[in-house]
């Protein structure tokens, strides 16, 4: 064979394994579907403020998301706030998703990716239920730089992409779990059961009301804990229903030294606690926060109250299991008695 002959059929038998590389790692040209590098989904990013639906979908369980205006809600907590910056974040992972890897083109391969019956569809939808994208989401690497495994019925294959967000298909992640915030400054009482701490305007330690001679009060962070608890409320899970099936088994009122007055009513439904709140404002306890004591106080007190009872009006929240063993404490959990071989409270 010629020296001639021997380099034609080096070139052929080259272009014969590249061609063969191509098919298997590269992109078809007859599809505009981008490389490496690229947006995995091109041109959402212009028009991702448009979305006004999320849907996520996954062996039967639906999530979906709804905007109104500036807001979200989540469908299947009875249109319950969502977590907003939690949504913006995740749809953001979206628009700023890039293709790292094109991986296999055989849909039989794909349930090694989390492509097959595990695989999440997510879709996004503007306000005329126009679909934005709707795509296949796959197994996500944990190491630090969100890469998932995709695949997008315009696309030859499935594809390694970064910047992806997690997408739960549990409707209780989705929630706007912070319920009220009150500053520390303005607590002034907490009851629980058969007990009161409270502390006057200024203190920052709290004390057990009608300590009995032979008691002295357990340590400061003990007496401290419901109001860490309180200051900050948040839950779990809710509930739409205005009149629960099951007696009350505990109620806790926190009263702020500006009339603000919570009142929780806690319930005790399939292993969990919940709690039903309702707002007051007393204007006699005003008075105490004047001369720039309470700065935290907000200008019209009756009308705080009233937005918290337009919120939680109609609804039981879920407290955690560590936020409900610390608001059903009583009496005993903030005593110790100074008897001798008195049994430990």
């Amino acid at each position: 064979m010629s020296e001639r002959m021997t380099n034609i059929l080096g070139y052929l038998t080259l272009a014969a394994i590249l061609v063969a590389i191509w098919i298997l790692f590269g992109e078809d040209p007859s599809r505009d579907q981008g490389g490496r590098g690229e947006p995995t989904f091109a041109g959402l990013a212009d028009r991702i403020n448009e979305t006004a639906k999320v849907t996520l979908t996954k062996n039967g369980d639906v999530v979906a998301l709804l905007r109104n205006g500036d807001s979200w809600s989540v469908a299947e907590r009875f249109g319950y706030k969502a977590n907003s910056d939690k949504i913006r974040s995740f749809l953001r992972g979206f628009a700023v998703s890039k293709r790292r890897e094109p991986k296999t083109a055989n849909a039989e391969r794909f349930a090694k990716l989390g492509l097959a019956d595990d695989a999440t569809r997510v879709q996004l939808a503007d306000d005329t239920g126009g679909i934005l994208i709707d795509f296949e989401m796959g197994t996500r690497i944990d190491n630090g730089r969100s890469l998932t495994f995709i695949f997008q019925p315009t696309d030859t294959r499935a594809w390694l992409v970064s910047g992806l967000e997690a997408a739960p298909l549990n409707p209780q992640e989705w929630l706007d779990t912070k319920l009220e915030t009150i500053a520390e400054s303005r607590i002034r009482s907490i009851s629980l059961d058969d007990v009161t701490l409270a502390r006057a305007l200024g203190e920052t330690a709290y004390s057990v009301d009608g300590l009995k001679d032979k008691e002295k009060m357990a340590a400061a962070f003990r007496r401290a804990e419901p109001a860490r608890t309180l200051r900050s409320l948040s839950f779990e899970d809710i509930m739409q229903t205005a009149n629960p099936l099951a007696d009350p088994a505990g109620e806790v009122e926190v009263v702020t030294h500006d009339g603000l007055k919570l009142t929780l009513i806690l319930f005790e439904i399939d292993d969990a606690t919940w709690m039903q709140v309702t707002a007051t404002h007393d204007p006699a306890l005003l008075n105490e926060g004047a001369a720039g004591q309470l700065p935290e106080a907000p200008a019209d007190g009756a009308a705080e109250a009233a937005d918290i009872n337009a919120r939680v009006r109609g609804w039981l929240f879920k407290l955690s299991s560590f936020d409900a063993d610390i608001l059903k404490q009583n009496r005993v959990d903030f005593v110790e008695s100074t008897e001798p071989n008195a049994p430990a409270s």
